[in-house]
């Protein structure tokens, strides 16, 4: 009976060290490859915080810019007012119709030219014409004055630019009124510098309504006049 014998197969040495070299070699490719990967995810997150850094410093730079721009918007409005308002306050010139010197008798008789002027005057920006104050002017002698050194009791009395005396040229010729002429005269009083001028008249007219009528169509003179008395 023949024994069988069992041999083992050796491998070469040669052989033996390229399988150690490739899976060194194989090894090395995944440290590699890991040690990239973990570059590649620090790079992305050095990436991302930096831009969202410049997100927020361009976010808080733009709200900053915004509140500078509200601020400086808001100023000029406000300074724009306050403007608005010092000329307003500059400009507004506040008027009183005195009474009219000799009007008493034509009164009687409906003729009182000066509502015509008020009512005028009051049309013209920045100017304002203010009551007759009665109340005010209890104890003074207001009736017949037709110039400006009757005027200092009257504007001790009141707060206003200007005084606008108004009379009739002549007095009333009750007997004779069908054929009378019919006139009127206005000045005008700073009551700062108590400086007068004489302004808009008018005389030999046909009717009362004539007056009305040249009130109305020389207003613009009247309004000038005034202004040059600032």
């Amino acid at each position: 009976m023949v024994k069988s014998e069992k041999y083992v197969v050796l491998k070469p040495p040669l052989r033996i060290a390229e399988t150690v070299v490739n899976h060194l070699n194989k090894m090395t490719i995944d440290r590699y490859k890991y040690l990239q990967t973990i570059i590649y995810i620090l790079v992305l997150t050095f990436i991302s915080c930096n831009s969202t850094e410049k997100k927020e410093q361009d976010s808080t730079e733009v709200k900053e810019e915004t509140i500078e721009t509200n601020l400086i918007d808001n100023e000029k409005i406000v300074n724009e007012r306050n403007l608005s308002g010092d000329t307003l306050n500059t400009d507004t010139l506040e008027i009183i119709v005195v009474q009219c010197a000799n009007g008493y008798e034509y009164a009687m008789h409906n003729y009182d030219f000066n509502p015509v002027v008020e009512n005028e005057l009051n049309e013209i920006d920045n100017f304002e014409v203010k009551p007759f104050p009665l109340k005010a002017l209890m104890g003074v002698t207001y009736q017949g004055v037709f110039d400006k050194k009757y005027c200092p009791p009257i504007i001790d009395k009141v707060d206003v630019d200007f005084l606008i005396l108004t009379r009739f040229d002549k007095r009333y010729d009750e007997l004779n009124s069908n054929q009378m002429k019919w006139g009127y005269e206005l000045r005008i009083v700073n009551t700062e510098t108590l400086e007068q001028v004489n302004t808009i008249s008018a005389h030999e007219l046909n009717d009362y309504s004539e007056i009305e009528k040249h009130i109305q169509a020389n207003i613009e003179t009247l309004k000038n006049d005034i202004e040059k008395l600032k």
